[in-house]
């Protein structure tokens, strides 16, 4: 029966309606015009097309922020998956994982729902933070990061050899994500290299200054690999990606691979949410289906041709074509996530600038012998080594203590003040220099007995009275055994007005390093545990960054 039959209506019912026509007529027109109606509302709905249009729904809003590499490919899989989802706005922006972090500190501020970051470093800021991300896709994409230079880079043996080189050019790694993997590659290499966590953190003392030197003028958090010239000796982490994008503007850089191989910076896609709640919530369910909506789209024949265009490398890893950036490099293995938390955590904290006051003791007893050496010879080269390690804006200075070394009868001298490296000294030479001068000239100060009591405290006191807050300020006495000076103070009243002054507004640590085996570690510990300070033994002059690192590590 066709609902345009005229006849069948008025045979249907005998009973006389209005007008004389049949009753039946009538409900059926009125159906009629409801069905008209519904057409023309259905093509008013849906479209010329039949595909559904928004003014039908009610909008849901879904965030996502981006690493700034992945945003035009995130841009093409958002234009597609409104096709099927056109009531879902998805507002995409692009931020780093520092972008996305400050947002933390910031109780006002709206976190991303999805996240594609941008460094291995996203989880750990996150929890700190007492957020949580679930991953929805462990890799959408990768590049494997390398070490750019200029034309006469060459491959180093490991991560870890750049790392101890002096060449290695860090950018924040907190911020940026070839930079922390830098920061990560030598204990992924570990196996291949036998290097060991401590000795990691020893080689990295050095770069972590330079970092917090570069920090301090404000010029740490990115790397501008136009600024690398044909004359170049720095090594600079950075992406498969970057290197491509920056070569063509700058002929003069040069991608290597250390021998043991290459980390992967991955872009995974992260559900933000704060915990459980969130994630059994409406928007969390959403946002899930948005990100594995957004997943589908990469893993397609339609994302994986944009993944390659973009001159990235999809979830396989294989290589680019015609081997071109890092081409076929081995891959190092990924870190541990605990690792990951606690390279970074050091890093934090070793880059921080220092301010030492280096007191030395210079006794009678400072002319044994210890190996090839002498205890003052050892004493001097641990000195010139942690000096090497300091960048320019390190402040240091050094005392001598003795037995009446200073003037009116003090147990100390000052040698050098303490003051920045790089500030000026007399004859066109900076304080660097003079410092350096004045260490190697100890050895032919050595005289009378320990006088370690009185010389801490002064110590103490004049550090409070330089106590600066952009630096870790320090005491740091290298004496070869206990004080033997009657006439000075004794260690339970050296202990109790240590006690008394130390302010936590204001921290300054007495960090004591043994040298020899007579060093009475007893005292000395007592001395430094006063002030939330350490006691260390040294017996080879190598061991000082060492034991730098580990001082600085328990700030």
């Amino acid at each position: 029966m066709s609902l345009d039959d005229s006849t069948a209506p008025e045979t249907a019912d005998t009973s006389g309606g209005p007008g004389g026509r049949p009753a039946k007529t009538f409900v059926l027109g009125g159906l009629a015009l409801a069905l008209v109606v519904g057409l023309v509302g259905f093509f008013t709905v849906r479209g010329a097309s039949g595909e559904p249009e928004s003014a039908d729904c009610v909008t849901e809003v879904v965030t996502l922020t981006t690493a700034p590499v992945m945003e035009d490919l995130v841009k093409q899989a958002v234009k597609d998956v409104n096709q099927d989802e056109p009531c879902i706005d998805i507002q995409v922006t692009a931020g780093t994982v520092k972008d996305v972090v400050a947002l933390l500190s910031d109780p006002n501020a709206e976190l991303p729902e999805i996240w594609i970051p941008d460094s291995p470093t996203w989880k750990g800021q996150l929890t700190s933070a007492g957020w949580s991300g679930t991953p929805i896709a462990e890799v959408l994409a990768q590049t494997p990061v390398g070490l750019i230079g200029g034309p006469a880079a060459k491959a180093p043996a490991s991560w870890s050899a750049v790392l101890d080189g002096g060449s290695l050019a860090m950018a924040d790694p907190s911020a940026e994500g070839a930079s922390a993997l830098a920061l990560l590659a030598p204990y992924a290499e570990m196996k291949k290299t036998g290097e060991t966590a401590l000795t990691i953190e020893e080689k990295t003392v050095p770069v972590a200054q330079t970092y917090g030197e570069r920090a301090v003028a404000g010029s740490a958090n990115e790397t501008d690999l136009s600024t690398i010239t044909a004359s170049s000796t720095q090594l600079v982490p950075a992406t498969e990606k970057a290197y491509l994008a920056a070569r063509r503007s700058n002929d003069q850089l040069t991608l290597v691979a250390p021998r043991t191989g290459v980390p992967m910076l991955q872009y995974p896609l992260i559900d933000v949410n704060r915990g459980t709640k969130d994630i059994l919530s409406t928007g969390g369910d959403l946002s899930s289906r948005v990100g594995r909506a957004l997943g589908r789209w990469f893993a397609s024949s339609a994302g994986v041709e944009a993944i390659a265009a973009a001159e990235l490398r999809g979830p396989e890893g294989a290589p680019l074509p015609n081997d071109i950036g890092l081409g076929s490099a081995q891959v190092l293995p990924k870190v541990p996530q605990k690792t990951t938390d606690d390279a970074l955590r050091q890093w934090r904290v070793l880059s921080v600038p220092s301010s030492i006051l280096a007191v030395v003791d210079l006794s009678g007893s400072m002319k044994m012998a210890i190996g090839d050496t002498t205890r003052i010879g050892l004493a001097v080269t641990a000195s010139q080594v942690a000096l090497d390690a300091f960048p320019a804006q390190a402040r240091i200075g050094i005392w001598g203590f003795s037995k009446n070394r200073g003037e009116n009868g003090a147990s100390y001298a000052e040698y050098s003040p303490l003051e920045r490296l790089d500030a000026p000294g007399a004859d066109g030479r900076t304080h660097g220099d003079e410092v350096r001068t004045e260490a190697s000239a100890l050895p032919g100060k050595v005289r009378g007995g320990t006088g370690v009591m009185d010389t801490t405290l002064a110590a103490y006191k004049h550090a409070q009275e330089m106590w600066d807050p952009a630096w870790f300020n320090s005491v740091v006495i290298m004496t070869d055994g206990a004080s033997d000076d009657s006439s000075s103070l004794s260690l339970d009243s050296l202990v109790n007005q240590l006690k008394s002054l130390r302010d936590p507004a204001k921290p300054v640590k007495v960090i004591i390093i043994g040298i020899s085996q007579d060093a009475d570690t007893g005292e000395l510990e007592q001395i430094a545990a006063a002030t939330g300070g350490q006691n260390y033994l040294v017996n080879n002059p190598n061991e000082i960054l060492g034991v730098l690192a580990s001082a600085l590590l328990n700030r």
